[in-house]
């Protein structure tokens, strides 16, 4: 084969396996909040395949990979978003509030709660909204050292530090493939553009 005609296939290889990825893919950006420091926030920009105004859900897609979003209500009615439109999500992840082990045959998910109030997110830019979200992933592992827990959840193959003597406890507990619910905080923003 051609020198050239391999680095082709390569190409065409490597933009298949692009389109293909078995997660989104998320952009970060470091910012400095007062009182908390630098904090990492994720930004998603996706296209709006389904929207379900009376439910607040919004149906969203990057590539093969699509999703539901919970859109809380400070955001407002959902009328002026239509399929085809591009929105950007952007969040920051907050701490763990409670780990435990799913129910028998749990896949992965996201369920959002509640909104919360909580004060670690105080001065975060623009208009963010604090809210509790459980995630069901398959826990990879725990380094009570380091506080480092490791899970693969929707949006792939995460980590998170975790403070809380409980919490940690109960993470030791867990095995390698177990089906977790991790429970945090998290400050997220919604805008069509």
């Amino acid at each position: 084969m051609p020198k050239h005609m391999g680095w082709i296939l390569a190409l065409a290889l490597a933009a298949g396996a692009a389109g293909c990825a078995p997660y989104p893919t998320v952009t970060t950006s470091t910012v400095i909040v007062a009182g908390l420091g630098p904090v990492e926030v994720e930004q998603l920009d996706v296209e709006v395949v389904d929207v379900q105004p009376s439910e607040r859900i919004v149906l969203v897609r990057q590539g093969a990979r699509s999703w539901h979003v919970a859109v809380p209500e400070v955001f407002g009615t959902l009328q002026n978003i239509q399929p085809g439109d591009r929105v950007e999500i952007r969040r920051v992840e907050g701490v763990i509030l409670g780990a435990r082990k799913a129910r028998r045959g749990a896949r992965p998910g996201i369920v959002y709660t509640e909104v919360t109030s909580d004060p670690s997110f105080q001065n975060l830019p623009e208009k963010f909204v604090v809210r509790a979200l459980t995630v069901t992933a398959r826990f990879q592992a725990f380094d009570p050292t380091t506080g480092i827990v490791s899970y693969v959840g929707p949006l792939g193959p995460r980590s998170l530090t975790v403070v809380d003597p409980e919490i940690k406890q109960d993470l030791r507990r867990l095995r390698r493939g177990d089906m977790v619910e991790l429970t945090f905080a998290e400050a997220f923003h919604f805008q069509k553009y």
